[in-house]
């Protein structure tokens, strides 16, 4: 073997092994150096490298290092390095200069590229945690609105941003459902809907709120804007601000932010398609009001909490007299939109809590929580003064008229099927008794 090689021999694997441990260039250089103190016998050596950055030190330069001899200076690139040591160690070190100079090169080079690979997998490692992030999401059934909230909370988490909000689509408007923001409360008002769908196209899932069209829509400090798309159907908007630490949206957070918009539109699609499922199976289709069996089921809730609670709640049974005569005399049609119109004025008339539904054909239950039968008659006579109002409004009616029956839980019945039956007795003595009446079960 050739001498200078011999004499270096322990040099390759020392320097190797500092690659593989050092997490910074500065440990890196120091283990190097502590090598060829090692190889040499002498702690007087020194090294610098110049970037184009800065110049680096491993450690505070040594007293000695006035005095000590330059052994070699070599560029690589952009980098350059020089090696220094005390005059008696180097004439030594000057024969074997060049390949260690060489040879801390390319590790520097070797570890810039380790760097760069460790980002990279960092990258794609944060990126695989954003995903099943998404995928949790997708896994669980939401509401549309906890779903609108999850969205929002993990693309703002996933891009460190100072804020955010969710845009839906709402009467050719982009309204602002959801913020949230690091910087205290803000104040964002709805986008024009058309405007903004011809400032950000169908095909551009995401985009930076540099453009002048977009910048002038979207408030002060807007990023990015992410559109949830379901096929050519627009769910949301989502509008990103500045990011934590002043870092930008470049390519990488670009195709990321591409990738989870993708899945949180499925997950928004399938939230809005639950609750249409759910609703189609509690509305009544003709008046939008609940149907028998989602009343049914509310019914048994309250009577439940009157126990519970020893609390009240009242019920009235709503039939539309005459109805029969009115789809005899003007069509099935025009029955149709009289009870639509019965179903808002009683909807209408009633508080939050309460709970209006159609039982079937012209037949009505209003549910009125906390409410006694004697406080019931002031929602009855609410109902009578907009119904006799509904004559003058729709003539084509005639002269509208309903029959109600009023009962008490737990007064008329501790059950469900009880207090309807009380209920419905009352109504049919209303009806017997003339029509356009109120009646109200008898106590016990």
């Amino acid at each position: 073997m050739d001498a200078s090689l011999s004499a270096l021999a322990p040099l390759p694997s020392a320097f190797a092994a500092a690659c593989r441990t050092a997490r910074t260039d500065a440990e890196l250089f120091e283990r190097c150096r502590e090598a060829l103190v090692r190889r040499y016998g002498n702690e007087r050596i020194w090294f610098s490298v110049t970037s184009p950055s800065s110049l680096m030190h491993v450690l505070p330069p040594p007293d000695w290092l006035p005095g000590a001899v330059e052994v070699i200076r070599m560029a690589s690139g952009q980098t350059e390095i020089a090696i220094l040591a005390d005059p008696d160690v180097a004439p030594e070190l000057r024969g074997h200069a060049t390949p260690i100079a060489l040879g801390l090169s390319v590790m520097l080079e070797l570890h810039a590229v380790l760097r760069e690979r460790q980002g990279q997998l960092d990258d794609a490692v944060f990126q695989l945690r954003a995903l099943r992030q998404v995928a949790r999401l997708l896994s669980s059934v939401h509401s549309a609105e906890e779903t609108e909230n999850l969205i929002l909370d993990f693309m703002a988490e996933v891009f460190f941003c100072w804020w955010g909000c969710l845009y839906r689509p709402v009467n050719g408007e982009y309204v602002p459902k959801v913020v949230r923001s690091l910087r205290g409360a803000m104040t964002l008002h709805p986008i024009p809907g058309p405007a903004l769908d011809l400032a950000l196209p169908p095909d551009s899932p995401v985009s930076s709120a540099a453009d002048a069209a977009v910048a002038r829509l979207v408030p002060p400090g807007s990023q990015v804007l992410v559109s949830l798309d379901s096929g050519a159907e627009r769910l949301a908007i989502l509008v990103l601000g500045p990011r934590l630490h002043d870092q930008g949206f470049g390519a990488p957070e670009s195709e990321l932010a591409g990738t989870l918009a993708f899945a949180a539109a499925i997950a928004l699609k399938n939230a809005l398609l639950v609750e249409q499922l759910q609703s189609a199976a509690t509305t009544d289709p003709l008046t939008g009001l609940f149907n028998r069996r989602a009343m049914e089921e509310r019914l048994k809730a309250e009577i439940s909490r009157t126990q519970r609670h020893q609390i009240r709640t009242s019920v009235v049974e709503v039939d539309v007299d005459r109805f029969k005569v009115v789809n005899d005399t003007l069509g099935h049609a025009a029955g149709d939109r009289l009870l639509a119109e019965l179903a808002r004025i009683l909807k209408a008339q009633a508080r939050t809590l309460d709970s209006v539904g159609r039982m079937g054909g012209d037949e009505f239950l209003v549910i009125l929580p906390m409410t006694t039968a004697q406080e019931a008659h002031a929602y009855v006579e609410r109902v009578q003064a907009a119904v006799a109002r509904l004559a003058e409004e729709r003539p084509e009616f005639g002269r509208p008229s309903l029959s109600m029956g009023i009962a008490e839980a737990p007064l008329h019945g501790q059950t469900p099927d009880a207090i309807l039956a009380a209920a419905d007795a009352a109504l049919y003595r209303a009806k017997r008794g003339g029509r356009d009446a109120v009646e109200t079960a008898p106590n016990p």
